[in-house]
């Protein structure tokens, strides 16, 4: 069965792919990636609010780790500055396609907006990564 939840993340992730020169984006946490800046998309859940008998407003709640590798000519400064770069183009591009553009949701659901709501940049505990978490909301109403 595919979900609003599903279909959204599979959307981001494509997303992602298309827009950002991010080189891989997985469902689960991989230490292994081929391509760097890579991300995890990663699902949190949602929070309804019923309007009325016939409508809801739904909040779609992802987060995407964003992680760059501090290796060879990459060093902490420099993954640093691509990550904080990287979480400016993808708050943008999320900014200027709001409403998921093509994005094709079932029947009784529309896109309201997506947002990014708090971006945090760090650095992982072994130090082998820089890593960038982005929290991001999709709005979606629905009608029965």
């Amino acid at each position: 069965m595919t979900t609003s939840s599903t279909i959204i993340k599979e959307y981001i992730k494509a997303y992602f792919l298309a827009t950002t020169g991010v080189g891989q984006v997985e469902d689960y946490p991989n230490q292994d990636f081929e391509t760097w800046p890579a991300v995890q998309v990663s699902y949190d859940g949602n929070v309804s609010t019923y309007l009325s008998t016939t409508e809801n407003d739904i909040i779609y709640a992802y987060t995407l780790f964003i992680y760059q590798i501090v290796e060879g000519a990459i060093d902490r400064r420099k993954a640093r500055l691509i990550l904080e770069e990287l979480s400016d183009v993808i708050a943008d591009r999320f900014d200027s396609n709001e409403f998921m553009n093509g994005i094709a949701l079932p029947a009784s659901k529309t896109m309201i907006g997506i947002k990014p709501t708090t971006v945090e940049i760090a650095e992982d505990e072994e130090g082998k990564f820089i890593l960038s978490k982005m929290e991001i909301a999709t709005r979606i109403t629905k009608a029965n």
